[in-house]
């Protein structure tokens, strides 16, 4: 079909942008400069030059619950209930082991709803690499845990999470005997386009890896979380705004599980409030928004693609560094993963500090009376950093 008018080209586009913008610089205004360490124009009319192959999802994905309860009985009672109020699976954070596993699992058919225990179903591969040095092993059969989240929250920029878990994902298949054994976690940010593009540039690289290493490409089998360390007990219900932009962004990128946890999680008691409110998002984002009914939506917008690729060539030029350095073990056990999160995360803090990051509640808008943030601490690593307890942290500067 042909069309009565010409194309226009790239120098046509921007002479008419530079025109709207009536002589305020073009890289003031269209120029988006990522908290990640590089530069886009926020505008695009083409792909880039190498447009990343990725395979088509399938099949929708799937609503995970998380459920933090310390009893075994206790948690199999709220994992049917939220399976009976929209939720597809269920992630015990308690490491429930032997006949606990069991209670806990009671009545939930696992054929259809899948069921997360870490150190039962899941084996976290290189936790123990992680707290004090210790080789990773596993036995046949085990599902592999890859944690993207855990580095994510103690400084991690996105081109790190992405490289980091390709190189853990590398190490790995040299353990197991199907890529199908093994779970990357990731952690999303409010960074909506980020976000999600970055799942799209791991995609496409992990089936790159996966041909190189003599297997078939398929998906990474992957659950996206949301980073509740960056969430704010003042002004608490703009979480949940925080937490929806997590949902779409490992929706629209193409994760295989999305788990949202409850907003308030790490300042209140887990409630059958929050926990609704936080499923209800998923839900909305299915029966409401239909976003289960288009698997593959980002794909050609020329936006995405580029960002895509531009995640996916930085994060492999860190991969062969890590490389170099003998791959994942050995670059946690010299020491220079714990040096170069110590020193990402203290650039973040810095740019939350100086505000040219933006946390609303916290250093935007701040209310006039703010609630006391909690200092938010996670488990204890030898070769990793301290969780960035963000909003605790911008609090101690205002004060």
């Amino acid at each position: 079909m042909e069309f009565p008018f010409e194309k226009i080209g790239h120098a046509e586009w921007r002479a008419q942008v530079d025109k709207e913008l009536k002589g305020k610089p073009y890289e003031d205004f269209l120029v988006w400069r990522s908290i990640e360490g590089f530069d886009m124009e926020s505008w695009q009319d083409q792909l880039p030059e190498m447009v990343p192959t990725l395979i088509n999802s399938k099949e929708p994905w799937k609503a995970i619950e998380y459920i933090n309860e310390q009893n075994a009985t206790e948690a199999n009672s709220k994992a049917l209930a939220s399976l009976m109020a929209g939720a597809e699976g269920v992630w015990f954070e308690k490491s429930f082991r032997g006949a606990a596993a069991e209670v806990a699992m009671k009545s939930i058919d696992q054929s259809y709803a899948p069921v997360f225990i870490k150190h039962e179903t899941l084996l976290d591969f290189f936790g123990p690499t992680l707290k004090d040095g210790t080789q990773p092993v596993s036995a046949d059969g085990d599902t592999l845990l890859l944690r993207g989240e855990r580095l994510r929250e103690r400084g991690a920029t996105v081109i790190q999470e992405v490289a980091l878990m390709l190189s853990q994902g590398i190490e790995a298949l040299a353990n197991i005997k199907s890529p199908s054994n093994i779970l990357f976690s990731t952690g999303l940010g409010s960074s909506y386009l980020t976000e999600l593009s970055k799942i799209r540039a791991f995609r496409w690289l992990w089936s790159s890896a996966l041909m190189a290493e003599g297997h078939d490409a398929v998906n990474p089998e992957m659950i996206a979380t949301n980073l509740t360390n960056e969430y704010s007990k003042t002004d608490e219900y703009t979480n949940v705004l925080r937490a929806t932009s997590a949902g779409l962004a490992g929706a629209i990128g193409g994760a295989t599980y999305i788990m949202i946890k409850p907003w308030d999680h790490h300042f209140s008691e887990s409630s059958d409030f929050s926990s609704r409110i936080t499923r209800n998002i998923q839900n909305l984002m299915k029966d409401e928004g239909r976003m289960d009914k288009n698997l593959n939506p980002s794909d050609g917008s020329f936006f995405i693609e580029n960002l895509t690729s531009k995640i996916a060539e930085l994060a492999w030029s860190e991969v062969q560094r890590i490389e170099k350095l003998g791959g994942f073990s050995s670059y946690v056990k010299s020491k220079q993963l714990l040096t170069d999160l110590d020193a990402s995360r203290n650039e973040k803090l810095e740019a939350f500090t100086n505000s040219e990051s933006i946390l609303l509640g916290a250093n935007k808008y701040p209310p006039v009376r703010p609630e006391d943030e909690p200092l938010i601490k996670g488990s204890e690593y030898q070769y990793l950093p301290d969780v960035v307890s963000l909003s605790y942290s911008l609090s101690k500067e205002e004060a």
